[in-house]
């Protein structure tokens, strides 16, 4: 399971490849920022977006999720998702069972 340190660092670094500019406008309030602020009405680029991130989060650990747990994701995250908030679920997402 991916830490949650780690998912947002790689937000950010997703949102520095794909909206450089809207990132470095919002500075410090990167994470306060809607997905929208990024992304403006493009719910494609949103989506793609966070799936990177739990993507490469995924690969990282090793692990995987269904599809639906995907679907989920790109459902859940929004152009008005607040980018903590994505952040969160896609961590969430990343969870795996551990054995007793």
């Amino acid at each position: 399971m991916a830490k949650r340190a780690r998912v947002s660092a790689l937000m950010f670094q997703e949102l520095k490849q794909r909206a450089g500019d809207q990132l470095k406008e919002a500075g410090d309030t990167w994470k306060a920022q809607l997905m929208g602020f990024y992304f403006p009405e493009n719910e494609d680029t949103t989506d793609l977006c966070a799936l990177a991130v739990l993507d490469t989060a995924l690969k990282e650990d090793g692990t995987t999720v269904p599809s639906s747990v995907r679907k989920n994701v790109r459902d859940l995250i929004n152009t008005d998702t607040v980018t903590d908030k994505a952040i969160g679920m896609i961590f969430l997402a990343t969870a795996q069972p551990v054995p007793l």
